[in-house]
């Protein structure tokens, strides 16, 4: 379990330390080997999906549209024009979908709830939908009855059709209020048993790729310009939340709220230039600083400020949105955890050569990104597995925002498949060397509470559709039922929970054999899942089919018949 101690623990911790006097050292370079050693005794492990991704029943029981339902309906937004309508139908599988996390022996699970499943329009004075009230309220005790702890997402990218076109989305500051009434709900209907609140889920894809690059649903392309307004909100959004737990559930429910941030890690290129070490600042800064910096104090971080929108740029403002003296203390200090999501990284250099184009999120930072081609060719284009930034990154968290209490909320590694393969070599060596860096990390001092691998199973992966995979279950998606089959890093992860860590050399050097050896197996029945399609095409179509000839012929013999007789 995660308890509230840990906070307590910390603000003591500042009280004597301090957190202005350590400076992170971008040009730091040590990356060590691996280390053999366990996780504090109340650390906790999970895994974590998100409803849009994995519910499907798009739109049963009194759901509303998502702008991602009408997102995905569009022609050409995503891979083959796939949707979510059905998913890994989720909605319909928590009892399965249990047996996958009790497998795990996972002690907490993330999971995000749709706001158009519980108010169809986004607005609560409409309309509360009691099916998706219950929904929710029947998967949150099967998972307390199993002694799993849930780890609530309120928003993840799925905001309800109808604001999106009466408002705008979060290009409005209505979205404030709107967001806090729904999460009002949640913290009302839920509270008594959730105990951890995510507010917003990589709120950085939210506004890049929703309104300034359009690869996201709504789609909007606002270059320059949309991205920061939107993040605005989001940010608004979050203040206002956290101070209404604050002031009316905290007391009685004893529980947090935090905010997860997702960025990749960027290292300088050449650590003697301090123009390179300016730019990977940069570069984390506008991933990650935009949306911590604020939070913890109490405004946009300085170079953002400077590189956005200046008088160089002839414009006479930035394009930076301001916070009020009274907005910037409203502000600060609204997580009572900080949720770190991370992938990748990349290598960041200064850019030597103007840009062609206008302004935008991307131009403002003023870099160049750039890949080490000795890092393992990535199953997926643009994941490489470079375990040492992840370390890297904590650090900068533990140094820039006070060591704050940290919960990995969504860390792991995705392929592209055309057909099933179990047996994900690249996907255990990615958890065992990003799982023993934030161990490392934690030997540093960085404050980490618990890890969310992500994610339990393959699911709908936004603009890739279906063609990108990150689950340590595979789905069947060409089958009706949506089989789930463990992966060999189910086997590999179960054993790192189940160690809390790893003891030595040759137990995790066991555990890599075992987990193959596995996976070979369930490989070969999964190599007789064409038949088994096959022969679920017959009975879902050829058997009904046939019977309904059947029938027709009958009629017509009947009626022959009749007509002879009479």
């Amino acid at each position: 379990m995660l308890f509230p101690v840990f906070c307590i623990i910390q603000l003591l911790s500042l009280a004597q330390h301090g957190w202005a006097e350590e400076e992170f050292q971008w040009t730091q370079t040590e990356r060590g080997s691996f280390y053999y050693g366990t996780f504090p005794p109340t650390f906790t492990w999970g895994v974590g999906t998100s409803a849009y991704q994995t519910e499907g029943a798009w739109d049963q029981d009194g759901k509303g549209k998502s702008i991602w339902d009408v997102f995905t309906h569009k022609k050409g937004k995503v891979f083959m024009n796939q949707t979510a309508d059905s998913s890994c139908e989720g909605y319909n599988k928590v009892k399965e979908d249990l047996e996958l996390l009790k497998e795990l022996k996972v002690s907490h699970y993330r999971l995000s709830i749709s706001w158009p499943r519980l108010i169809p329009t986004g607005i609560k004075a409409e309309n509360v939908n009691e099916k998706g009230i219950k929904y929710y309220n029947d998967l949150i005790n099967v998972l307390l009855e199993n002694k799993i702890t849930p780890v609530v997402t309120l928003y993840q990218w799925d905001l309800p059709q109808t604001l999106q076109e009466k408002f705008g989305g979060w290009q409005n500051i209505s979205m404030v209020t709107y967001f806090n009434d729904y999460a009002n709900l949640c913290f009302e209907k839920f509270g008594d048993r959730v105990k951890y609140w995510i507010t917003f889920s990589n709120p950085w894809s939210v506004a890049v790729e929703g309104y300034e690059t359009g690869e996201h649903a709504p789609g909007l392309r606002l270059r320059g310009t949309g991205a920061y307004k939107a993040a605005h909100h989001l940010l608004k959004a979050h203040a206002r939340t956290w101070h209404t737990y604050n002031k009316y559930w905290r007391g009685k429910h004893k529980g947090m709220v935090g905010i997860s941030l997702t960025t990749e890690w960027g290292e300088p290129v050449d650590i003697s230039s301090q123009k390179d070490i300016e730019a990977a600042e940069r570069f984390v800064q506008f991933n990650f600083g935009w949306f911590a910096n604020p939070l913890y104090n109490g405004d946009y971080p300085q170079i953002m400020k400077e590189y956005i929108g200046n008088i160089q740029q002839g414009l006479g403002m930035s394009r930076l949105p301001t916070f009020s003296s009274q907005e910037k203390g409203f502000m600060k200090g609204t997580c009572d955890f900080l949720g770190v999501g991370h992938f990748t990284t990349r290598y960041i250099t200064s850019r030597n050569f103007p840009f062609t184009q206008g302004p935008s999120f991307f131009t403002d930072r003023d870099l160049i990104e750039l890949v080490d081609p000795k890092w393992p060719e990535p199953e997926s284009k643009w994941l490489y597995s470079v375990p040492w930034g992840f370390r890297r990154l904590l650090n900068f968290v533990k140094t820039q925002y006070g060591n704050p209490m940290v919960l990995i909320t969504e860390n792991g590694i995705s392929e592209k498949m055309h057909c099933a393969q179990l047996c994900d070599e690249w996907r255990i060596q990615y958890f065992k060397g990003y799982i023993n860096e934030m161990l490392k990390a934690i030997k540093d001092g960085v404050h980490i509470q618990g890890y969310t691998a992500w994610s339990l199973m393959d699911k709908f992966e936004w603009d890739e559709g279906y063609s990108e995979r990150f689950g340590l279950y595979f789905v069947e998606f060409k089958s009706k039922s949506k089989p789930r089959y463990p992966k060999a890093s189910v086997q590999f992860y179960k054993k790192i929970i189940r160690a809390n860590g790893f003891p030595n050399f040759r137990e995790v050097e066991n555990w890599h054999r075992i987990s193959t050896e596995t996976c070979s197996t369930t490989n070969q029945l999964l190599a007789a899942d064409p038949l088994t399609r096959h022969m679920e095409m017959v009975t879902e179509i050829v058997v009904p089919t046939v019977c309904t000839l059947c029938i027709l012929i009958s009629a017509v013999l009947l009626m022959i018949l009749l007509r002879r007789q009479s």
